[in-house]
C-alpha cells in the first residue's frame, strides 16, 4: 500500500512511500526517496487510485 504522511508545516511537501510491514504500534516504510524508516504515532494516509497489497 502507498501512503503519504501528514507534514507539520503548511507548504511543506509531503514524503510518499509504500509500507513494508506492520507490527505493533509500527508501520516500516520505505520511501521515495530511497530511506526506510519504522514509524509510530504519525499520521500515515493512503494514496488513492493504489491497488498494491501490504
Amino acid at each position: 500500500m502507498r501512503v503519504r504522511e501528514l507534514v507539520k508545516k503548511v507548504g511543506q511537501v509531503p514524503r510518499m512511500g509504500r509500507v513494508v510491514s506492520i507490527h505493533g504500534s509500527g508501520v516500516d516504510v520505505s520511501w521515495d526517496d530511497g530511506h526506510h524508516s519504522t514509524v509510530s504515532g504519525a499520521y500515515l494516509f493512503p494514496i488513492p487510485g493504489d491497488q498494491s497489497k501490504v
